[in-house]
């Protein structure tokens, strides 16, 4: 009688085992199929500003294309990175941008470029057509910065325009230019970083576009009719 009962007792305990099994198995499959969502939600933003008007007298019958921007490795990312030391940086834990820095900021460039009206044509990276001018960039850094001075958004890049008409390659740069921009939070928020950062923004596209409008039309006299 004995032997039956521990037979038993070890039957009901696989049993009860096999049962807590497939019940987990399940709820595993359960999750994978319907899409199971994520203990928290992301947000994602973008820059945004009102795109700068233009009062320039001469509209210039060029036709421009950018190249895709770098960024250093450091913010090769859609993570919101701060920092608030000299040697360490961080991110924001459910907040990012809703693309590469890098993609963004050219996007918001070539958007005020063919919103000014100032030139004839402007491509992006993306499209088949070549334009006579290029325009390359690249992201130095893209955070916010928290230190004793505040907190502030914090936009360095370097932009450089080439004429492709010109065969020399040591000639064929109009310019290489550094630009920083700095701008304080409104609010201690990543909203607030995005706002900041926005504005930064807007003053560097238009400082950048203006740049490349004067160094284009000073290059020939021929740049007002020749794509």
């Amino acid at each position: 009688m004995r032997f039956f009962l521990q037979k038993g007792k070890g039957f009901l305990t696989k049993s009860t085992g096999a049962f807590f099994t497939v019940v987990m198995v399940s709820l595993l499959l359960t999750g994978c199929f319907t899409g199971g969502k994520p203990p928290y939600d992301v947000e994602r933003y973008i820059l945004n500003y009102t795109t700068s008007s233009w009062n320039q007298p001469v509209k210039l019958g060029v036709s421009i294309k950018f190249n895709r921007f770098s960024i250093a490795a450091a913010y090769n990312s859609a993570r919101m990175i701060f920092r608030n030391d000299d040697y360490k940086i961080d991110s924001f834990n459910y907040s990012r941008w809703a693309v590469n820095p890098a993609d963004m900021i050219a996007d918001r460039i070539l958007d005020d470029m063919t919103g000014s009206g100032l030139f004839q044509t402007v491509f992006s990276y993306q499209e088949a057509q070549e334009g006579r001018f290029v325009i390359s960039g690249g992201i130095e850094e893209f955070l916010l910065s928290i230190d004793q001075n505040g907190k502030n958004a914090v936009i360095r890049m370097t932009i450089a325009l080439q004429d492709s008409r010109v065969k020399s390659s040591v000639k064929r740069t109009i310019f290489q230019k550094k630009y920083l921009r700095t701008e304080p939070l409104p609010e201690s928020s990543p909203q607030g970083y995005c706002e900041a950062a926005s504005r930064a923004m807007q003053h560097l596209s238009r400082e950048i576009i203006g740049d490349i409008y004067n160094a284009i039309r000073n290059t020939s006299p021929s740049t007002a009719d020749s794509p």
